[in-house]
Parts: C-alpha cells; sequence; structure tokens
C-alpha cells in the first residue's frame, strides 16, 4: 500500500512493504517524485536473514538496532512494548499510522499532514491495558535522514551570549541536541538541521525540524554502522514522568520538519509562512521599555518623565518593566505579590496609564507569574505551591522559586491576580518573563517539568481565550523561543543583550524558525551596560531596524546628535514595517562573516530594504561587490541608499537588472568599521 500527501511544492510518500513495515520513500520537491524509489534493503554480512532498516514507527525485535519510536514496559509483569506492524491510512490529506502492542493494550497513533511546506507530525499513545506502563520515549517524529546529509547544524550559547552557529561533521555515530532545564534555554531550543557538506544561506539542500514544545526536550541525528541514518525529535522525559496508567492518552507535542534545496533562506521562509498562520496579524508598534533607562527606580513621577520623553521619540507603547509591584526594590524580594506598590503609585497605575495615552501610546506592564521569592507575602502563604516542596534549602535563582503550575490552586490563583489587573487597567500588552531554570523540576521528589510546561500553557490558554492582550515571551531573553510558546504569544525577546554587535548574530539565529516581526529588537544605551561596548546611534538603529522595532535606553541621556538619527530610524520603520512584517527576510552573508548582510523582500516582490552591517575593519581597503538574491532576472529595479542623518534623506544609487544586481552585485561594503548602510529597492519594471 502506498500513501502521499501533498504541501504547496513539497510531497511525501510512504509505502507498506512485503515486511509489513512502513517505510519513507519520500520527502521532497514534487517535481522530483521520479527519484523516489522503494527502499532495498541489502542483506548483510554478521546481520539479520531479514534486511531491516529505518521505517516509521520503528522499534526494535527484528534486528533493527536504532532509535525506536517507542520504549518502555509493564511495570508489574516487566514486559517490554513491541509494536506490532502499523496500518497505513491516507485520509483528507493526512496520513494516519495506527501500531499496537495487543499484549500490552499499548496504541501508538501518528498524524502526518503538510501546512504549507512544513510537514507536521503529531501523535499520541494510549494505555488500553490492565497495567501501568512506563515509558522511557514516545518520539513525535522520527523518520529516516537523507543519505545526502552529511553536516548537522545547531545553535549554542548562554544568557546573552544566543546565537553561535555549530556545524557538527556527521559521519558516523549520533549528534544530539538536548535541553534539560525546564526550558528550552540559550542554546537555540528544539531545532536541528541536517545538511549536505557546505550548504549555505542560499545554496545546498537542508532539512530543519523544530519541536513545538517549552520544556525538556531532545533532537537528534544517528547514523548506524551500515551507514543508515535517523531524525529524532520528541519530548525528553525524565525518571518516573510517562507513566500511563491503565485508560490513559498521552499527547505528543507537535514536530515540524521542511526541507529546501537553496540552503537556510529556503527554510525559512517556509517557517515563518507557517508560524504567521498560526499567530495573529497584529501591527507592530514601536516599543519603550523601562529596563535599561531605570531598572528598579521607577516611580510614578519618573515614569511620567519616561513617558515624555519616548512619546517625542516617536515611541508607539510604553512597557513598565520590573520594579512597579508591592516592595519590589530588588530582585530579592516581593515576586509573585501582584499589587501596585503604593509608596512608588499612590493612586495605582492610572495616572501613568493616562499619560501614556495622552502621549498616543499604548500601555504594557511586566510580570513573572511563573516564579516568587522566598522573602514575598504568596511563599509564606503557600510554602507548599512551590517545586521541591516539602525538601529543605530549596535552590534560588536570581534570588526566586518556581510555583508548581501543574497544581490547579496555583494556576487559579495567578489567572486571578492577572484578571485583576486586567480589569482594573487599560493593559494592552503583557511582557511574560521566566527568569530561572526548573530545579528541582519536582515535587515530593516526582519529576514535574514536563506537567510544568503543561500547566504554563493551560495558563495562557485561558487568559487568551478571556482578553485580547499581547504577549511577550521572555525568558531571561532568549530561553524560550518555540513553536509551542509561540502559538500563545505574539513576540519574543530574543536576549538580554542590547548590544547590536551581538544582536546582529542573535536575532539572525532566533530568525531560522520565527518571523523577524516577531523578534523583539531595541535601541539600547552606549556604552552598552552589558558589554561596555560604545556603537553608534545609526549602527545599533540599523541593528534594530529588522526586528519588532523597541528602544530600550533613558530619552534624556540621548545627545541631540542622536536623537535625530533615532527619530528618523522610528520614521523609517513606521514607513515600512506594514510590508516588512509580511516579507521575507533573506540572508544574504554567511553566519560569523563581516559584512552581515541582509534583505527584506516585500511579498509582491516590488521593494525591499537591503541591510549592510560592517563590524570590524577589513584586511584590504578594497572589497569584493555584494550581489544580492530574491529578484526578478528580467525586472529592473531602483535603488537608493536611505540617509539616517543629515539631508537628502535618499540618494539615488542607479537603476539596475535584477540579473546583474543578483549575478555582478555592486560594491555597497561600507568598508569602516561599526558602520552600514540602508538601501531602499524598488522594482521599475
Amino acid at each position: 500500500m502506498s500513501a502521499r500527501i501533498l504541501g504547496d511544492t513539497l510531497s511525501l510518500i510512504i509505502d507498506q512493504g512485503e515486511d509489513g513495515l512502513a517505510h519513507l520513500t519520500w520527502f521532497g520537491p514534487q517535481a522530483e517524485e521520479e527519484m523516489a524509489a522503494a527502499p532495498g534493503f541489502q542483506c548483510l554480512p554478521a546481520s539479520p536473514d531479514i534486511a531491516v532498516g529505518p521505517a516509521l514507527l520503528p522499534e526494535h525485535g527484528r534486528g533493527f538496532h536504532g532509535i525506536s519510536q517507542v520504549e518502555g514496559h509493564c511495570t508489574a509483569t516487566h514486559r517490554r512494548i513491541r509494536l506490532g506492524q502499523p496500518e497505513l491510512i491516507e485520509q483528507d490529506g493526512q496520513i494516519l499510522l495506527t501500531a499496537e502492542d495487543a499484549a500490552l493494550g499499548l496504541t501508538v497513533r501518528t498524524r502526518l499532514r503538510f501546512d504549507g511546506d512544513v510537514l507536521v507530525q503529531e501523535g499520541s499513545v494510549s494505555n488500553t491495558g490492565a497495567h501501568t506502563l512506563s515509558l522511557q520515549r514516545a518520539a513525535s517524529l522520527l523518520l529516516p535522514a537523507p543519505d545526502w546529509a552529511s553536516e548537522v547544524r545547531t545553535h549554542a550559547g548562554a544568557w546573552g551570549r544566543e546565537g553561535h552557529p555549530v556545524t557538527h561533521r556527521w559521519t558516523a555515530g549520533r549528534i544530539e541536541q538536548s535541553g534539560r532545564s525546564g526550558r528550552p534555554g540559550f542554546d537555540g531550543g528544539p531545532t536541528l538541521s541536517l545538511t549536505e557538506t557546505n550548504a549555505g544561506v542560499a545554496h545546498g539542500r537542508w532539512l530543519t525540524v523544530h519541536l513545538a514544545w517549552s520544556g525538556p526536550f531532545r533532537l537528534a541525528a544517528e547514523r548506524a554502522t551500515d551507514g543508515s541514518g535517523q531524525v529524532l525529535a520528541e519530548r525528553l522525559f525524565l525518571p518516573g514522568e510517562a507513566c500511563l496508567r491503565s485508560g490513559e492518552t498521552l499527547d505528543l507535542p507537535a514536530a515540524l520538519m521542511t526541507r529546501s534545496g537553496a540552503g537556510s533562506n529556503g527554510i525559512s521562509t517556509r517557517l515563518h509562512a507557517r508560524q504567521r498562520r498560526q499567530g495573529r496579524s497584529l501591527r507592530r508598534p514601536v516599543h519603550f521599555n523601562t529596563w535599561e533607562a531605570r531598572y528598579f527606580s521607577v516611580a510614578e513621577a519618573d515614569c511620567i518623565g519616561l513617558v515624555k520623553g519616548a512619546a517625542a521619540l516617536g515611541a508607539e507603547r510604553f512597557v513598565l518593566d520590573d520594579g512597579w509591584l508591592k516592595g519590589r526594590r530588588n530582585d530579592q524580594t516581593s515576586l509573585g505579590d501582584w499589587t501596585v506598590d503604593a509608596d512608588l503609585f499612590p493612586d495605582g497605575l492610572t495616572p501613568l496609564i493616562k499619560a501614556v495615552h495622552a502621549g498616543g501610546m499604548e500601555f504594557g506592564l511586566w510580570l513573572e507569574p511563573e516564579m516568587v521569592s522566598p522573602d514575598s507575602d504568596l511563599y509564606r502563604a503557600h510554602p507548599d505551591w512551590v517545586l521541591g516542596w516539602p525538601e529543605t534549602d530549596l535552590a534560588t535563582g536570581r534570588n526566586q522559586l518556581v510555583l508548581d503550575l501543574a497544581l490547579e490552586p496555583v494556576r487559579e490563583h495567578l489567572f486571578t491576580v492577572i484578571s485583576d489587573l486586567l480589569d482594573r487597567y487599560a493593559i494592552s500588552y503583557l511582557k511574560w518573563d521566566c527568569n530561572r531554570d526548573l530545579y528541582p523540576a519536582t515535587r515530593d521528589g516526582v519529576v514535574r517539568a514536563g506537567a510544568q510546561t503543561e500547566g504554563l500553557y493551560r495558563l495562557l490558554d485561558r487568559l487568551r481565550a478571556r482578553y485580547p492582550v499581547e504577549i511577550e515571551s521572555c525568558a531571561s531573553g532568549g530561553g524560550r523561543i518555540d513553536a509551542g510558546i509561540a502559538a500563545r504569544t505574539d513576540r519574543f525577546w530574543t536576549s538580554d543583550a542590547t548590544d547590536a554587535i551581538d544582536r546582529l548574530n542573535i536575532q539572525r539565529a532566533a530568525g531560522l524558525v520565527m518571523p523577524h516581526e516577531r523578534l523583539g529588537a531595541h535601541v539600547g544605551p552606549s556604552p552598552n551596560p552589558m558589554t561596555g561596548r560604545q556603537v553608534s546611534m545609526a549602527f545599533r538603529v540599523l541593528a534594530a531596524l529588522f526586528g519588532h522595532f523597541g528602544i530600550e535606553a533613558d530619552p534624556e541621556k540621548v545627545s541631540e546628535d542622536d536623537r535625530r538619527v533615532l527619530i528618523r530610524g522610528i520614521e523609517i520603520y513606521k514607513q515600512h514595517r506594514d510590508w516588512m512584517h509580511a516579507g521575507d527576510l533573506l540572508n544574504l552573508s554567511e553566519p560569523d562573516t563581516d559584512p552581515d548582510v541582509q534583505l527584506v523582500r516585500a511579498d509582491d516582490g516590488r521593494q525591499g530594504l537591503l541591510r549592510v552591517m560592517r563590524v570590524g575593519t577589513p584586511m584590504r581597503p578594497l572589497q569584493s561587490r555584494l550581489r544580492l538574491a530574491g529578484l526578478d532576472p528580467a525586472a529592473r529595479y531602483s535603488l537608493s541608499e536611505i540617509a539616517l542623518d543629515g539631508t537628502p534623506t535618499h540618494w539615488p544609487l542607479g537603476a539596475f537588472s535584477g540579473a546583474g544586481l543578483m549575478n555582478e552585485g555592486l560594491n555597497l561594503d561600507p568598508g569602516r568599521a561599526l558602520t552600514g548602510r540602508l538601501i531602499h529597492i524598488e522594482r521599475t519594471g
């Protein structure tokens, strides 16, 4: 039997062979399906008499020693799970695979479908038997890897240091990307790519897998001794976490997979389109956030002064960050007591919000609902509400503990206090923070990491169903960026590092999966409070322009010259954001190369913005031409440079053919360190 489903340009074919197993015979462009061939596994020396190889819903027992889709055993009889031959059904543009272990009463269901050109795989594991089953693995996605894959691409980093690309040569063995901290973490999250050798941003074959899950995860590529490979995406179950009692069903997080023959740009274009369909279509107002302007020193009069300064710059949303709640003067106290500090705001937040509205801006508020300070009224009243209780000497992080969101009373309390704020005040935006990992991720010694993530999802889903408020996902910056939380939020704070140089790599890495308009990018102070680097205002503006633009600096400390550049940058953002945020962001330079070159192309192809960012001093004064991409070779384009200061605001560069711009290019490298150029491209014929 054969089953086939179609994306926009990709297709997937599964054949059920004579061995009864389901084999992936094609995942690639529809136009190349003729190259698909049923796998012919050879009977090799010192191997099983019946040849085996990677299949869908694979498991051990026939001589296959790769990764199994489901692994576990019966706690009463100690019998291991062994799945029978799967049932294969093609129905309504989907492929359904069902396999059973009849002896144990276990059923594994997998559904594959296309969302555009993104393959979505979802599944569940059900126990209809008499005994509890203990699972060690229940993978969301486990598919044979293409034989052209010779490299594995991931990212690495730490707090404030996200976004460093890592390339692993993959000839044998296992390469893994995992997160065990209770949130995806700073290492790039649940994303892994397979590529052919030397593939780049605009060339070569890529296959990227992403897990839509905000808790512990594992993604891996494994090549067996016979040369066959598998790619895995799974929720990582900690010991004892996945015990299925009789009658229970475990729903697995969705896994996303796509491939491209045109480098990572092709991957991003497809994943961004899918994420946009899943999210809300919003206009992205210019942000002003109080954190790097005031840190914890927020009071009504001072904040109203910031409001006036932000409005004068052209900000459209004012976000009050940490420090507003009762007794909160530093990070050592009061988290969890979500009431306004009367000493700082005698009449609550109403006067500040009125000033924000008078300045033509929306009001946003920082919260960290998942956490609690040991020195807080909430913890004193409910010490049993935190993870780790009743163990002594609980480990704190940033002087706080983690509330157990798997508990219904905890979620009910948080829903009530957040609802009170949203009902009382005109809050259109929440910056939802999560400033520490889960440790210990237990309650009475029982693992709660996955239940914590599920509890967070339930709380967010309930709030979103009741309130139209926009929500930003912040986890010490970029510690929780994934499609699971993206389905419940509208924006990401990609890093606590606002250094413009660091942000070039950070934004690029996060943009592999997430569309650029959902990635907050702010103009911070100079010297930067984290790195100490001094960078011009023009460079800082350009670095923030290709994300969701915002301001983190104190307006009173911005010089008049810098003020003119910043105001001009905000005007440029407002002028172009509507088409930019519906368009494709293409990388024209490879990671870790200088200059950093990106092009945002309108979805109708009529215009674009090219950004060229030179970080270091080049070895030679004469630089190679920069070739563009994503243009129509037969069309004509007019190019003009946009000036961030002085007059005129646009400098014509000339008219050129798309073919010439892509094949020959232009001398656009600014040449000087820490400078950039912004070029507007308009199709004229």
